[in-house]
């Protein structure tokens, strides 16, 4: 891990690493995707995903409401597909790769990360070179499910519910992240912890709206049932320093 002491100023704040992000709850959704299609939509990175089964990669959609950060109080909804791991050695192919997601060890790129912050937006930027946007993201806790709505320029891009329900406890393991970082691949470790957590097939609840970044969801075969869904009752987490791959 890195021993990177930088400190950053934003909004009065001084921020470095690692950020801590104390408490919250989160939903997951994981989707296999045409891996065509998903390599079309992170083009720009240079970073290629990394396919599970013939022609096909994993999407996720992590909705997150933080009520204690580093960064405050805000809602977040990470777009992220698992990419190809660089530097490594020789590796099976889509066997290694789906071994990787179970041992928490596959890295993955964001391709969008709105947020409802400020303070999260410019951290993510400038500590880390996250693609964070300042969006409008309504979440719901009613009804036995936790759903968030994300709006863009008054248009709605889409909607994600999951059951709220879980009982089981998964203890921290760091999980890898690629982004560009002043201009080149770097990493970053994303530590988690989760407890009331439910995991299941399919349930999760997804629809798009009119906004042309649903549109580009739709080139992915989206709307569909994920793969599996997962409900995050308590979460806790870190996030290093990025290390130039």
């Amino acid at each position: 891990m890195s021993s990177d002491t930088r400190t950053f100023e934003i909004e009065g704040q001084t921020l470095g690493y690692p950020s801590f992000y104390r408490d919250g709850s989160s939903a997951l959704g994981l989707f296999l995707v045409p891996a065509r299609s998903a390599n079309t939509l992170i083009a720009q990175s240079g970073f290629q995903v990394a396919e599970f089964l013939p022609g096909r990669a994993a999407f996720t959609l992590t909705c997150v409401h933080y009520t204690d950060s580093d960064c405050g109080a805000y809602e977040e909804i990470s777009l992220a597909l698992f990419v190809k791991a660089l530097g490594g050695s020789r590796r099976l192919p889509y066997l290694s790769n789906g071994w990787d997601i179970v041992r928490s060890q596959a890295p993955s790129h964001t391709w969008r990360l709105p947020v409802t912050s400020t303070l999260a937006r410019d951290a993510g930027i400038r500590m880390w070179g996250f693609p964070k946007t300042l969006e409008d993201i309504r979440f719901d806790l009613s009804g036995g499910r936790a759903g968030w709505a994300l709006h863009k320029d008054g248009r709605e891009v889409l909607r994600y519910s999951v059951r709220a329900q879980g009982s089981r406890h998964q203890r921290p393991s760091p999980t890898p992240v690629y982004s560009l970082f002043e201009g080149a691949p770097h990493v970053s470790h994303l530590t988690q912890e989760f407890r009331d957590l439910g995991v299941r097939l399919g349930d999760g609840r997804l629809s798009l709206g009119d906004h042309p970044v649903a549109d580009e969801l739709r080139s992915l075969g989206l709307p569909k049932r994920p793969l599996l869904s997962a409900w995050m009752g308590r979460l806790a987490f870190e996030m290093s320093a990025p290390e130039k791959l």
